[in-house]
């Protein structure tokens, strides 16, 4: 037994001293300014020097606000939008360079590229290609098809918003499936193709059993991700035009850094942490990853 200090024996206090760091970065990063955040929804006043102590009115606005509904509602729809993109297109990404052929190692680097691309330069880089004056996708349609498309007004801007979302986060899906395809058995395939299966059949019967728990976690993770993504949506429209793309992040840091209503900007945000909390927890109450991870182990 070690030395005893404090009821702490010695091997006890070098696992604190071991764990601290982590925990005092995570204390600093994320508790103080979630607590703070928190705390500057219960006040009112416009700027920092007129902050003052309201109680729940900022919250009570937000029940009244009907920007506030529109934009969650936004939020939501560009969620499952770009989420189901990623997850349809991540999966048969992962699938295709996932099998054995000639540059395979080129192609995987390459489908990295979108991920590694600042988000800043992603929004210039299709705001030009998408330009409804010069950009190159409406010049190859005005050669081949005769048109241009307006990708950036009422009716479109939450399809380019989520599209090209998806184009710089698709690989993340696509990181994770293939590590997870990887590390399937390849004897299980080698049955499936005696009995007589086919690709389809294999993707049925082996391949998707073994990504379920691996899809459900990503889908979860996306989905809070691109929930709480502001800034690509920021970067090409503001939440632009007429509001059209404006989620509840974009309407955060208006109400807080443009309004300069802090409050107000606050409890948006604490509203937005309290219902990724709860739609969490019944996550994992219903799908229960966990215990299916176990069960595999």
């Amino acid at each position: 037994m070690g030395l005893n200090v404090l009821g702490v024996d010695r091997e006890q206090l070098f696992g604190l001293t071991l764990v601290s760091p982590p925990f005092l970065i995570f204390f600093l990063i994320t508790v103080i300014p979630l607590s703070i955040g928190i705390g500057l929804s219960f006040y009112g006043g416009l700027g920092v020097l007129a902050l003052n102590y309201v109680g729940l009115e900022n919250y009570q606005g937000l029940v009244s606000d009907a920007m506030f509904w529109q934009s969650l509602l936004t939020g939501i729809v560009f969620a499952i939008y770009s989420v189901l993109i990623q997850m349809v297109f991540g999966v048969a990404i992962a699938l295709v360079i996932n099998e054995k052929f000639k540059f395979a190692n080129i192609v995987r680097t390459i489908v990295l590229v979108p991920y590694l691309i600042p988000t800043v330069a992603v929004a210039i880089i299709w705001q030009w290609l998408l330009n409804n004056n010069y950009g190159v996708v409406n010049f190859v349609l005005a050669e081949t098809v005769g048109t241009t498309v307006n990708f950036f007004n009422v009716s479109t801007a939450i399809h380019s918003v989520s599209w090209v979302a998806s184009w710089k986060f698709t690989i993340f899906v696509v990181l994770l499936v293939l590590a997870r395809l990887q590390s399937i058995d390849s004897s299980l395939y080698e049955m499936a193709e005696v009995n007589g299966a086919n690709f389809y059949q294999r993707f049925i019967d082996v391949t998707l059993p073994n990504l379920r728990t691996t899809l459900a976690i990503v889908l979860l993770l996306r989905s809070i991700w691109m929930f709480n993504k502001f800034d690509i949506i920021y970067l090409l429209t503001q939440g632009g035009p007429f509001n059209v793309t404006l989620t509840q992040t974009v309407l955060a840091y208006n109400r807080a850094f443009v309004s300069l209503d802090f409050g107000s900007g606050a409890a948006i945000t604490t509203v937005m942490f309290i219902g990724i909390l709860a739609a969490s927890v019944v996550y994992f109450r219903v799908f229960s990853p966990e215990e299916e991870v176990a069960t595999r182990d």
